[in-house]
C-alpha cells in the first residue's frame, strides 16, 4: 500500500519575497479550521543559513513557524510575518517541526502545538525539548514554555480527544516512541515537572513501538497527530534506516487502550523517489507530519528533503484494509 503524491507538488516554497522564508519551508502540521478551511503551520528557514564547515548540517539556520491557509488543501495563502518566533531561552536556536491537535478547553475551541524547542543550535545534537503552544482562533498563539523536561525529546502529537478521560500524547526519546497519559488540558498548559520526571524515570515503561523494519533500524518518530477510525487510532510516522533514508509507515493502535499497536505494515507507505524528495537541504528525506480526513481521503502533507512542503493521500478504507488484510 503506497500514498499517492499530490500531481500539484510542491503545495509549499521557499518565498524569495520573504527573508524569514526565504531558505526553506517544510515539516508542516495540518488543521480544519472553524472555518473548515485547512491551516498549515510550517517551519520556515532565512536566506542566511551556510553548509558548516566543520561537520554536519548548516549554521546560522533558526527555524520559525508560520501560517498558510487553503480552501482545497492544495493551494495556500500565507501570512507575511511568523505566528510562533523563537524569542525564549527555551527556543532561541529554533521553533522546529509543528504538529497541531484540535483539543477543546471547557467548550471553547482550542488548537494545541507541540513544536522541537532548541535551547542549542540545530545540529549539534542537545537541546531539543518538546515546546507547547495554544490558540482559540489559528491567528494568535500563547507560548507554553517546555512540556518535557531534561530529556532529548521531539516529535511529541497530541490525540485529538481524550481517551478514558486523559490527554493522550507520544514522544520520542530516540529510537522508540513513547505514551504518557495527562488529567487534562491544563497539563498541556501548566505542565506538571515531577509528573514527567517520574515518567522519564521510566520510560522504558511507556514505550509502546520500537524499530521493527529494516527501513526504520535507526530509529522511529510519530508523524501528525493519530486520526480516530472506526478500527483504531491510525498513526502515521516516520523511520529512518541503515542508510539514513527518511520514510513513513503506518500503523494502527487500540482505540480504547492506545498503548496496544492493533497493526503495523512492514513496509513504508511513502518514501523519497520524487527529486523534490531526493534533493535538498538534507537528501532523501519524507518526513509527515500532518494529516486531515476529508470525504474518506486521508491528506498527509510532509517534509520534502527538508526544502519543501508537500502532499499525498489515499482512500481511510484502503489504508485499514492494508492494515487489517479485511
Amino acid at each position: 500500500m503506497k500514498l499517492q503524491r499530490h500531481p500539484e507538488n510542491p503545495v509549499l516554497e521557499p518565498n524569495p519575497a520573504q527573508r524569514w522564508e526565504a531558505g526553506a519551508v517544510f515539516n508542516c502540521g495540518v488543521t480544519l479550521g472553524p472555518d473548515d478551511r485547512v491551516y498549515m503551520l510550517y517551519r520556515a528557514i532565512g536566506a542566511d543559513y551556510k553548509p558548516n564547515p566543520h561537520g554536519y548540517g548548516y549554521i546560522n539556520y533558526i527555524s520559525n513557524i508560520g501560517l498558510a491557509i487553503s480552501d482545497d488543501g492544495v493551494h495556500f495563502h500565507r501570512l507575511p510575518e511568523p505566528v510562533i518566533r523563537p524569542d525564549t531561552p527555551e527556543d532561541m536556536w529554533g521553533c522546529e517541526d509543528p504538529r497541531v491537535t484540535r483539543l477543546d478547553v471547557d467548550g471553547e475551541p482550542t488548537w494545541w502545538v507541540t513544536y522541537t524547542a532548541l535551547s542549542a543550535p540545530a545540529f549539534s545534537g542537545r537541546g531539543d525539548r518538546v515546546g507547547i503552544a495554544s490558540s482559540h482562533d489559528l491567528r494568535t498563539f500563547t507560548k507554553h514554555g517546555v512540556l518535557i523536561p531534561d530529556a532529548q525529546d521531539k516529535d511529541a502529537v497530541i490525540f485529538p480527544e481524550l481517551v478514558d478521560g486523559q490527554v493522550v500524547l507520544l514522544h520520542r526519546i530516540e529510537p522508540n516512541i513513547q505514551i504518557a497519559f495527562l488529567p487534562g488540558p491544563d497539563a498541556l498548559a501548566h505542565p506538571d515537572w515531577a509528573y514527567w520526571r517520574a515518567h522519564l524515570s521510566r520510560v522504558e515503561d511507556y514505550t509502546i513501538m520500537r524499530p521493527q523494519f529494516p527501513w526504520e533500524a535507526r530509529k522511529i518518530g510519530a508523524g501528525p497527530p493519530p486520526i480516530k477510525t472506526n478500527e483504531g487510532w491510525l498513526l502515521i510516522y516516520h523511520g529512518v534506516g541503515e542508510d539514513r533514508v527518511y520514510r513513513a509507515g503506518v500503523a494502527l493502535l487500540d482505540l480504547e487502550d492506545p498503548r496496544r499497536v492493533i497493526a503495523r505494515l512492514p513496509e513504508p507507505i511513502l518514501e523519497p523517489v520524487e527529486s523534490y524528495e531526493r534533493e535538498g537541504d538534507i537528501p532523501n528525506v519524507v518526513f509527515p507530519t500532518g494529516a486531515i480526513v476529508r470525504d474518506g481521503v486521508l491528506y498527509v502533507y510532509y517534509g520534502a528533503a527538508d526544502k519543501v512542503c508537500a502532499l499525498a493521500t489515499a482512500r481511510v478504507d484502503e489504508v485499514l484494509h492494508a492494515l487489517l488484510g479485511r
